[in-house]
């Protein structure tokens, strides 16, 4: 382990996102199963910019994860997320609207939210609501009101949420 003095911000990203990843999977282990029944945590992305593919690259080393969908607005990065999960032997749909993305994925465990934090609020009460679990990249929120939404939200679907926060993710 590398001392916290020393420990990069990829490093300790790659450390939150197995940590929630763990979470996110823990009462299904707990039980003997997969989430879905299968050997995999179908997982999908929204958002594919530059901390996305942060997340997406250190997502890809963790064991029995599987992209199924990945979100951006912009082409560039869609595509970008699309073919590196194709190297990586994920079949991951594109989508432009995360709305479409929920709605057609209902095979989907968990979403991670790496969008501009003033989206962040829209995206992540979105995918609770779909039944989802987030992983949701800090700043949480950029207004109270906003990081107060998702907590109700987490609360009143039942389904878990994590923001990434510097070294308490």
């Amino acid at each position: 382990p590398v001392p916290p003095a020393e420990a990069t911000r990829r490093e300790f990203l790659s450390t939150g996102l197995k940590l929630g990843a763990a979470v996110l999977v823990a009462p299904y282990v707990a039980r003997g199963q997969a989430p879905t029944g299968k050997a995999a945590l179908n997982v999908a992305l929204i958002g594919c910019g530059e901390q996305g593919r942060v997340l997406l690259n250190a997502a890809l080393k963790i064991p029995d994860i599987r992209f199924q969908a990945v979100c951006d607005i912009w082409p560039y990065n869609r595509t970008y997320a699309e073919r590196l999960l194709k190297k990586f032997g994920h079949d991951a749909r594109p989508f432009e609207d995360y709305r479409e993305m929920l709605s057609a994925g209902p095979d989907l465990d968990a979403v991670i939210v790496a969008t501009p934090d003033f989206m962040h609020a829209e995206h992540t009460n979105a995918a609770l609501r779909a039944g989802k679990h987030v992983y949701c990249e800090k700043l949480m929120a950029n207004t109270v009101e906003n990081a107060r939404s998702m907590v109700v939200t987490a609360r009143e679907t039942g389904k878990l949420l994590q923001v990434g926060h510097q070294r308490r993710s």
